[in-house]
């Protein structure tokens, strides 16, 4: 009996060592909003987005930058200009090569992934620059939160202290591919 717990507990630590050592490693991803990124704020503003981004993970760097418009709820036109992505502050994984759809699975590449990246940036706007957080939801893989077919669906938040927070995802078109 002792045998058999000492040869479950050898095989289950085979099994999760490699899990523990693979989340602390280095990896270096790609961020692409080839298409608008919307995100839209408690008024009825709206923010859409556009970019790539190079970030990686262990050390936490980030790199790249894009454009951006806020519109008012009427769609007028309230600012726009570039941003700069300076530092990631977080990635949650969702995984990668697969998205879930009601009508059935999409096998995609292995390196095509999914997740929450949430980088400070700074706008530079015809007003001056502005710091900025900026978090992109890309629902692939296999374990989206919950939460990600909510508030925080495919899309972009964008929180602008003074200014406005683009709290509710509305849509977008992003990828993460992983490089390393």
């Amino acid at each position: 009996m002792k045998w058999l717990f000492l040869s479950v507990v050898a095989v289950a630590a085979l099994v999760l060592v490699p899990n523990v050592v693979a989340d602390s490693a280095t990896h270096t991803y790609e961020l692409h909003m080839e298409g608008p990124n919307f995100g839209t704020a408690a008024n009825g503003d709206r923010i859409e987005v556009e970019g790539m981004s190079n970030f990686s993970v262990h050390p936490n760097s980030a790199g790249g930058g894009g454009t951006f418009t806020h519109t008012n709820s009427s769609g007028a036109v309230m600012g726009a200009g570039t941003w700069a992505a300076t530092e990631l502050l977080d990635y949650q994984s969702y995984g990668c090569g697969i998205v879930h759809f009601p009508e059935g699975d999409v096998i995609l590449p292995p390196n095509f992934c999914g997740g929450k990246v949430k980088l400070r940036v700074m706008l530079t706007t015809r007003i001056g620059v502005l710091p900025a957080i900026m978090t992109v939801f890309c629902i692939i893989g296999p374990n989206p939160p919950n939460s990600a077919f909510s508030t925080h669906s495919e899309g972009v938040q964008l929180d602008i202290p003074g200014v406005n927070n683009f709290n509710h995802s509305s849509g977008g078109d992003n990828i993460i591919i992983q490089t390393f």
